[in-house]
Order: structure tokens, then sequence, then C-alpha cells
């Protein structure tokens, strides 16, 4: 499915702001311990250094937001015409929630 718009919660872009960071990555995070396997997306900011590696080294996607790019892994995940992303704060730290991406 075509990605047409990205979409940040008030929360997201005054914390983005903040930290003068605008671009979002969605990577592929996986651990196995003994049996048991897991694999899940991890959602967080990175620097604009970071996100050249990622471009250039890491050969994820950048699609254009408002408030800069969200990069994407060179996976097959599911896509949703609009991706929503929101701060979640639990005491003090900061995660960022998403809706539109599945593995």
């Amino acid at each position: 499915m075509k990605i047409k718009s990205i979409e940040y919660d008030e929360a997201l872009r005054e914390y983005m702001a903040k930290k003068g960071m605008t671009t979002i990555a969605v990577e592929v995070a996986s651990a196995q311990h003994s049996d048991i396997e897991v694999t899940e997306l991890y959602v967080h900011l990175i620097s604009d250094k970071q996100a050249a590696y990622f471009k250039e080294k890491k050969r994820f996607r950048p699609i254009a937001g408002e408030l800069g790019e969200v990069l994407l892994p060179p996976y097959n995940l599911e896509y949703d015409e609009t991706l929503r992303f929101g701060l979640k704060k639990f005491w003090i730290f900061h995660s960022i929630q998403y809706t539109g991406i599945r593995l």
C-alpha cells in the first residue's frame, strides 16, 4: 500500500521541536532467549548524522512528512495510507507510539 500522509500528535510535535530532531526511524528489532524469539518495531527519533547512516549504509527508505522524514526499513512491512505518530510518556521516559505500520 502506498503511504499518502504522515500525522503527528501535538505532544510529539512539541517534543521534536524541543529536542531539535526531525527524523523518525522505524526499525525491526529482534531478541532471542532460549526457545523464545521476539520481533517488534522500534520507533524513535534520530539525529541528522544517524539519518544519513540509516539511508546510506542500512538502505532505509525516506518518506517526507510535515515535520521531517520517516525512515522505513528495507523489510516487508505492512503500511496503511496514513501513518500516525504520537508521544507516550511514562514517568520521565518518552517513547513514540504509532499506528499504520505492522510486521
